[in-house]
């Protein structure tokens, strides 16, 4: 296994079935009666999964360099519960002091499978990091194919020409870095909140695709609106426009 793992790492080479993979659907609920109803999955080999792991142990010092504090996935030292935190405290604040506010939640349909390779790719050579690593990034995911699992039996091989793979130990990761411009265009562009005694601006809270922007002016809306139109142009990503008269 060394071996194999020493030559798909120094070499960048990956068999097509070390890149395949099998799509699984999940129910997101009881009575699930249309494909929107299933949260796709795709469990890959153990070559790639070990691959995986090795290169998000590899990118976890550039996560922690290069995501903002709004970002609590992969993270090193942050999680979930701290982001369900911090959300709690702008409530509070917002009830105590009677500030007006609104908490937008934002919502990709099907965020991890509409990231652009290109994209993807391109982001992750403009956070600096090498070329080298961004290859092998690029062998696990170009010419990539996956078969779809339905009753027991397998249709296809596909190919994947987007998305970073759910399962995938490298996937969260990714995703992470590729909504990053997201993030920041929405921190420097509402007003956000401020809390606590050192007045503390929050205005916007994500873990991975979970999103949530915090807003005390009508027109802020439509900023909100432009950076997610300038995003979904880059990623493939699709969204509803949000309408000011619903929320303020």
């Amino acid at each position: 296994m060394l071996e194999i793992m020493n030559h798909i790492y120094i070499h960048k080479s990956m068999t097509r079935r070390q890149q395949h993979g099998i799509i699984a659907s999940l129910p997101k609920n009881n009575g699930d009666i249309t494909p929107a109803d299933y949260r796709p999955i795709t469990p890959m080999n153990t070559d790639y999964k070990l691959l995986a792991r090795i290169m998000a142990r590899r990118l976890t010092p550039v996560l922690e360099e290069q995501l903002t504090s709004s970002q609590y996935c992969s993270v090193l030292g942050k999680s979930i519960l701290e982001a369900v935190s911090v959300l709690r405290d702008v409530v509070a604040h917002a009830e105590i002091t009677r500030t007006p506010v609104c908490i937008l939640s934002l919502d990709f349909r099907n965020a991890f499978d509409r990231i652009s390779h290109c994209y993807l790719f391109q982001i992750l050579a403009g956070y600096g990091i090498s070329a080298w690593f961004v290859y092998r990034i690029r062998s696990m995911y170009e010419h990539a194919t996956a078969s779809i699992q339905i009753n027991g039996a397998l249709a296809g091989p596909i190919p994947i020409q987007s998305a970073v793979r759910q399962g995938c130990p490298l996937s969260m990761a990714l995703y992470a870095l590729c909504v990053h411009p997201l993030l920041r265009t929405l921190e420097d562009q509402p007003t956000g909140i401020n809390i606590g005694k050192r007045g503390q601006r929050i205005s916007v809270l994500a873990y991975a695709d979970d999103i949530r922007v915090f807003l005390t002016h009508r027109e802020d809306i439509e900023k909100v609106n432009q950076a997610i139109r300038t995003y979904e142009r880059a990623t493939g990503h699709n969204s509803t426009p949000i309408n000011p008269g619903r929320l303020l």
